[in-house]
């Protein structure tokens, strides 16, 4: 009898857990696509002359851009929203991923990631997002990395759902966020305690000073100035000026990233108030789309406390000492066809966490001759 219903319940298990696996991917679309450009190219040729006279071409070619994109995806589309191509690329950005609530209950999600490079700087994109919209309640878990924006971080977000009519639904619950170390600036404090070329000779980079005499004038004027040499040696800058336009940068961004490497990872827990409202009219001529979150009050919870943004703040010259700050997003999608052939839209979105900000916006009038 034991061995009956064990078979029995194992086979239950097997049956309900095939059940679920098939009705979460059904409807879902695996996609990989790549796409390559022609790069911003400078209109005029760019020169620079070193001190000792050479001429050299420092106009920059950029290589071809290219979007390479690989995922996975579901999200139901909402009233208004149409399917712009045959195929999935890896560049659609359906509302529903980015508002509180769905068009749809249950599970939904999008797991992508893009590898890019644009006017020669290489970056990634990802993006992944699982969400369940119950009738009381709503949770999902999103990683996010904008690498154009420099924003990277990673949430879980679990809401009580209130749905006042048809159109209005209200949610509160708490966020956790793991992030980097936002407003750590490790550059500024390293030049404040060292002189610039400091963090070159640390880079493996060396200087030679050399003096120029202006005999053009009754008293002649000497000045000095410093040629330099990368670490294997190479002439590379005749002057502090050429050597700081053309490759300090580099120096400082490879400085930036080990020192916020070393800092590890941080997680903030946020209390979340969000709303969300949708109208789409019977006869498909008006739609109102609205969201929005606020997050008011936050705990740091784990990693180093020192590089908290609380500390940083807290730290800030402006005197407040303050260890609390707005965190929000938002979201807006209107249209109307007026008339026959007459249209407009407006689409927007904005989102502020910590200092880093990511919005973009448009709107247009269509007109269609009949």
């Amino acid at each position: 009898m034991k061995k009956i219903l064990f078979l029995l319940f194992l086979s239950i298990g097997i049956n309900t857990n095939a059940q679920f696996i098939k009705k979460f991917f059904k409807y879902s679309t695996v996609y990989a696509s790549g796409n390559i450009g022609q790069p911003l190219q400078e209109p005029n040729r760019e020169w620079y002359v070193s001190q000792d006279n050479r001429l050299t071409d420092v106009t920059e070619i950029y290589p071809f851009d290219y979007t390479i994109s690989v995922g996975i995806r579901k999200i139901a589309r909402f009233d208004y929203e149409n399917r712009v191509n045959v195929f999935y690329d890896g560049s659609e950005e359906n509302v529903g991923w980015k508002a509180n609530m769905g068009a749809v209950e249950g599970f939904e999600y999008v797991f992508s990631h893009d590898w890019v490079r644009q006017w020669g700087d290489e970056y990634r994109n990802q993006s992944y997002f699982l969400r369940y919209l119950g009738k009381y309640w709503m949770g999902h878990v999103k990683f996010l990395e904008v690498g154009v924006a420099d924003l990277k971080y990673a949430q879980a977000d679990l809401r009580g759902r209130l749905s006042i009519g048809k159109h209005l639904n209200l949610s509160a619950g708490a966020v956790v966020r793991s992030h980097g170390p936002y407003g750590y600036n490790p550059i500024a404090i390293y030049l404040n305690n060292n002189p610039w070329w400091a963090l070159a000779y640390e880079a493996g980079y060396t200087d030679q000073p050399y003096q120029l005499i202006d005999f053009t004038s009754a008293q002649p004027d000497t000045t000095i100035d410093w040629s330099w040499q990368d670490p294997e040696g190479n002439d590379i800058a005749s002057t502090d000026e050429e050597f700081r336009k053309y490759y300090y940068g580099d120096v400082v961004n490879d400085f930036q990233q080990d020192k916020l490497s070393e800092v590890g990872g941080l997680f903030t827990l946020s209390a979340a108030v969000g709303m969300d409202y949708y109208h789409y009219s019977n006869n498909e001529k008006f739609w109102f789309h609205a969201w929005a979150n606020v997050m008011p009050f936050h705990k740091h919870i784990y990693g180093n406390q020192n590089f908290s943004y609380a500390n940083f703040l807290s730290n800030k010259p402006d005197g407040t000492g303050r260890t609390q700050w707005l965190d929000y997003n938002g979201g807006l999608v209107l249209g109307a066809k007026i008339g026959k052939g007459f249209g407009l839209f407006i689409e927007s979105e904005y989102l502020k966490y910590w200092d880093r900000q990511v919005y973009s916006a448009k709107a247009g009038i269509n007109f269609q001759f009949k």
